[in-house]
């Protein structure tokens, strides 16, 4: 027994050592992931609509907390990609736990690893061509966006975490969480380019959009999101998952595995607000101070779902996130095309001249768009087909 508690990550040599076994799959994190993907799916739309129609005094407050800020700034909306993010470094250690075995050798986990990176890449360009152009055909057509989506964000945090799961200890690992964060703080502060100081900060005049420009050049569109430099965010958003991940295996007490999810997500917030005084807040830059932020939120969201539906045995309610969160990356995938429900619908009622029905209307294309995607979706976890990258 002592000896399965000690660190059981990698030998000095390189050669794999046993990770902890994975415990009971853990419901809770089926629907967080499903949780997260309902708001990309619809949600956003179904409660502006369902606020418009109900709550038309709190409209204007509920619709600013679902909207992202054009520059700096922090709102709920904004937590949909960094929880996703750390939902998929809590996997990791569950799912490398069942792979990486004492003396075998770490090839096919390297190269599932590596399928998974280019897989989730290649889908990536193509969800971000027919979310921007599938509607619009221009010929020709324009170049495709080589780094632009939340699912190529995924897989470099996705190989950076799994590599550091397989090979460094947990002090390790919260040695290069903090080289990471720090040392894009630093890099974004204190490095010069193109005649400018470092520490600019502005919206389309920053270090990380310049090394975009250069790097990417006409395969990216013209926006304010960064994506090189900033794949350092993306990785210790991902690598912190695989921190949670790994302490939800720890061989705690439950109350104090759920202690410890909510001390460490207090304390990142702590941090990340004081730190946010020198970097601010930017989903668009995925800055140093955000990565905390929102990692202080994502530990606390997992431990609110982890203490209803593990511990205190509440999952009904849970249900069609955990069916969601089941196939979620067939759900983004899917969405641009079930997007179109609301769109038409939205047509249809400017064709018609009923703008005086808009709100309810609105809310009748997010309903059909979230009930028939869900459909499709609970036909596929009813026969246990799981689509994964």
């Amino acid at each position: 027994m002592a000896q399965a508690e000690q660190e059981r990550d990698t030998a000095q040599n390189g050669q794999a050592v046993a990770l902890e076994t994975p415990p009971q799959r853990l419901l809770s994190l089926d629907a967080l992931r499903g949780f997260t993907m309902f708001w990309i799916t619809g949600g956003r739309e179904f409660v502006l609509a369902a606020a418009a129609c109900w709550w038309p005094h709190h409209y204007d407050a509920i619709e600013t907390q679902l909207t992202h800020p054009r520059w700096e700034g922090f709102v709920v909306w904004d937590m949909v990609m960094p929880v996703f993010l750390f939902v998929v470094g809590v996997a990791i250690p569950m799912s490398l736990a069942k792979r990486v075995v004492p003396g075998q050798p770490l090839g096919p986990t390297y190269r599932r690893i590596a399928r998974r990176v280019v897989a989730l890449w290649m889908l990536g360009i193509v969800v971000q061509i027919v979310r921007y152009y599938h509607w619009d055909w221009q010929w020709p057509p324009p170049p495709p966006e080589l780094f632009s989506n939340a699912l190529q964000a995924i897989a470099v945090g996705y190989l950076v975490a799994s590599l550091a799961v397989i090979h460094l200890r947990l002090t390790g690992q919260i040695v290069l969480f903090a080289a990471l964060t720090i040392g894009y703080w630093a890099l974004m502060m204190f490095v010069p380019y193109n005649g400018n100081p470092g520490g600019t900060l502005q919206q389309y005049n920053n270090f990380a959009w310049h090394i975009d420009q250069i790097v990417l050049d006409v395969f990216r569109r013209h926006h304010s999101f960064t994506w090189i430099v900033s794949s350092l965010g993306f990785s210790a958003s991902v690598l912190l998952g695989a921190l949670a991940g790994r302490l939800m295996q720890a061989r705690l007490t439950a109350m104090g595995r759920l202690g410890c999810l909510v001390a460490i997500g207090v304390g990142c917030l702590a941090v990340g607000w004081v730190w946010s005084y020198s970097i601010p807040l930017n989903r668009h830059l995925w800055t140093s101070s955000m990565v905390l932020w929102a990692g202080g939120w994502s530990f606390l969201l997992l431990a609110a779902f982890h203490a209803v539906i593990d511990l205190g045995g509440f999952r009904r309610w849970a249900f069609p996130f955990i069916v969601i969160g089941a196939n979620a990356l067939l759900a983004y995938v899917l969405d641009p095309g079930f997007e179109r429900i609301g769109k038409n619908i939205a047509w249809f009622v400017h064709q018609k001249g009923w703008e005086s029905a808009e709100p309810l209307l609105d809310l009748l294309g997010a309903t059909c768009e979230i009930a028939t995607l869900w459909l499709l979706l609970w036909w596929l976890y009813r026969r246990r087909w799981h689509f994964r990258a």
